[in-house]
């Protein structure tokens, strides 16, 4: 059996073990970015994740490609994710994610920025006027 797809099966069980109803997390919400790669021959890629607690999904589309990213959170900010059957690590630090990984004979470095969060949502929605009725 291949190794690879041992490493991934154990780091899919592993995140879908996180229990789904903790509390909103610091890191919640929408990210979008972009990868690039120092070498000339690999193009830019799209980078797009949802953070719900400590599960990270989300894709990465490359030129002709989209491979899905599954990955988790932990309390210090940092995530630990495959795209498709390579490794992807990097860190959260307030509204940014900046991380590294290894596809298609390119290194990659990433860097995302959150869109939205359910905390800043929460707020928007209860931000509306107050007062007597």
């Amino acid at each position: 059996m291949n190794i690879r797809f041992i490493v991934a099966a154990a780091f899919l069980v592993a995140v879908l073990a996180f229990d789904s109803a903790d509390a909103t997390g610091p890191y919640d919400g929408e990210w979008k970015g972009t990868a690039t790669s120092a070498g000339g021959r690999c193009r830019r890629a799209a980078i797009s994740f949802t953070v719900e607690g400590k599960v990270v999904l989300g894709q990465a589309k490359f030129e002709g490609d989209t491979t899905a990213i599954n990955g988790a959170v932990n309390e210090s900010g940092a995530m630990g994710a495959t795209i498709g059957f390579q490794f992807l690590t990097g860190r959260f630090n307030g509204q940014q994610f900046e991380g590294t990984f290894k596809f298609a004979n390119c290194d990659w470095d990433a860097v995302l920025r959150r869109t939205s969060s359910e905390d800043g949502d929460r707020e928007a929605a209860s931000s509306g006027p107050k007062g007597r009725y």
